[in-house]
């Protein structure tokens, strides 16, 4: 009987000496080449399924240890890998020195372009995500797990955009109680009524309220929680950083089947809502109309303009406090036409504001004369 080959590289000098010499092997001798030949094409296709059944059941397995286990060099590891992906649409990804395989795509369905990466960088990274906020942990580990999941290619790609373009985002903490966070969250999420205490900003005092907490929210700077409050009866806004102490009670509730969190703002300015709508009109001069007009600050403003070439500025807004802080921003260049609650309000301001420069000039002036 002819023996089969006792090595490749027998089978190899076969090969060589058919190609070089044109020998004339006889008929056993072709047929051991053709079983030699697909023996290895068995054997390779055996050793990739048994890959797949490692990466299956040993998940985070190493290049090491498959090279052990699959009698193969690493290198050999590495183009098999890659075979896998390229040639049989297998999806594998690395964490940590381990590969895993992924049967719904998940590395393809993450496949971000540098810009991507570069939008979603910053937004993990802006203030709703900072430092106190509720979601700060998970914006933190969501962004581990994509820097993760990109190539090495592209986190250099990545690193050239964050260099090349001046994107800065404020971030600045909200500075409410991690302890206060948490319970909050917990007690959004469990729909359990809290007694909590609370410093109110407009009173300057500490209460005591019994809330149903509904939503967390964060507007402008700063994270809020809308809640139904048992003392007011009617859902209010509370800061997060006002929050001193807060416990459960131990009771459940179930939340008002006509609130939505966008109706409750539906007619803020900026941050704060669940006031009465006013409508306000403005007029803005010359010198800041221009200003004004060009950018869009509310959905249901309206820009009228004046023949003198200063603008009326009309709005529909809850409460005036808000809108009144930002109209008093422009100084002389605002007047307000209604309502009449807010010119009398900024009217009061203006005099104390003047009262208190009035005196720090009389009292300047007086010890200049001392002097």
């Amino acid at each position: 009987m002819f023996a089969y080959p006792s090595s490749l590289t027998t089978y190899l000098s076969l090969v060589r000496l058919r190609l070089s010499f044109k020998l004339q092997i006889d008929g056993q001798a072709a047929r051991v080449v053709r079983s030699w030949q697909m023996m290895v094409r068995v054997t390779k296709s055996a050793l990739l399924i048994r890959m797949i059944d490692l990466l299956r059941n040993r998940p985070g397995i190493t290049v090491g240890e498959m090279s052990v286990l699959l009698s193969r060099s690493e290198r050999t590891i590495y183009r098999w890998l890659s075979l896998l992906c390229a040639e049989l649409g297998t999806s594998l990804y690395c964490s940590n020195g381990g590969y895993y395989i992924s049967d719904n795509h998940l590395g393809k369905r993450l496949s971000l372009s540098p810009e991507e990466l570069l939008a979603v960088s910053l937004s993990l990274k802006s203030q709703p995500f900072g430092d106190g906020s509720p979601l700060h942990e998970f914006a933190a580990s969501a962004w581990a797990k994509i820097r993760e999941a990109a190539t090495a290619e592209k986190l250099g790609k990545l690193s050239d955009l964050q260099q090349a373009h001046d994107l800065s985002i404020q971030n600045v903490s909200s500075g409410a109680s991690p302890t206060v966070t948490v319970a909050l969250e917990r007690a959004v999420n469990s729909r359990r009524r809290i007694r909590a205490v609370y410093r109110s900003q407009k009173s300057n005092s500490v209460k005591e309220y019994v809330l149903d907490p509904y939503a967390m929210v964060f507007r402008k700077h700063s994270w809020y929680l809308l809640a139904y409050c048992h003392e007011h009866g009617k859902v209010s806004q509370f800061k997060l950083i006002r929050f001193v102490g807060v416990e459960e009670t131990g009771e459940s509730f179930t939340v008002a089947k006509n609130f939505l969190v966008d109706e409750f703002f539906s007619g803020s300015w900026e941050a704060w809502g669940g006031e009465e709508r006013v409508t306000v009109r403005v007029q803005f001069s010359k010198r800041v109309a221009q200003m004004i007009a060009e950018t869009t600050r509310h959905p249901t403003q309206i820009v009228e303009p004046q023949a003198d070439g200063s603008i009326i500025y009309q709005v529909s807004v809850a409460g005036i406090d808000e809108i009144g802080a930002w109209i008093m921003g422009y100084g002389r260049d605002a007047e307000v036409l209604e309502p009449e609650s807010l010119r009398d309000h900024i009217a009061r301001h203006a005099a104390d504001m003047l009262a208190n420069y009035a005196v720090r000039s009389f009292e300047d002036q007086l010890s200049f004369v001392e002097n």
